[in-house]
């Protein structure tokens, strides 16, 4: 049975706002700890409209950040999701990332993961691909994760 991640932020709603930022390498675990201390302080004072936003965020297969926000709570306005993009852009900087190559894209094959170009992804039967098109909590719990046909 394929991986779901039904438990992910178990308090926020299937229909939270998510977005998803690939790196185009496996981040090092202690580098991922490091990025997830400055996600949980990001994550606590992001706000809209000088409105705390009830959020939540994660590493996940050791390629991917996620933020996540309860939109039924308090919506994410422009400006918020403008200093989460500044901010995603400086741990880019920071931790030598890229992030925003939405060319490329995760798959997993007999048990390995690799970056392939969006166009190859159909070459690659029965493997696993992390679809970066999904927008909710909700589809990336359950729908995520797809087997190439």
């Amino acid at each position: 049975m394929q991986q779901t991640y039904n438990n992910l932020f178990e308090h926020l709603p299937d229909s939270s706002k998510i977005w998803i930022y690939q790196n185009q390498g496996a981040i090092p675990q202690e580098v991922q700890k490091a990025i997830q201390a400055k996600l949980d302080v990001f994550v606590r004072q992001w706000a809209a409209h000088k409105v705390q936003l009830y959020g939540a965020s994660a590493i996940l297969e050791d390629y991917f950040i996620v933020l996540a926000v309860d939109e039924n709570m308090t919506a994410a306005s422009g400006c918020s999701i403008d200093s989460s993009v500044h901010f995603i852009k400086e741990l880019e900087k920071e931790f030598n990332l890229r992030l925003f190559d939405r060319l490329h894209v995760l798959i997993e094959e007999n048990g390995e993961k690799k970056i392939v170009h969006f166009s190859d992804v159909s070459k690659h039967k029965g493997a696993t691909f992390f679809d970066p098109m999904v927008t909710c909590l909700g589809e990336l719990r359950t729908t995520w994760m797809k087997v190439v046909e």
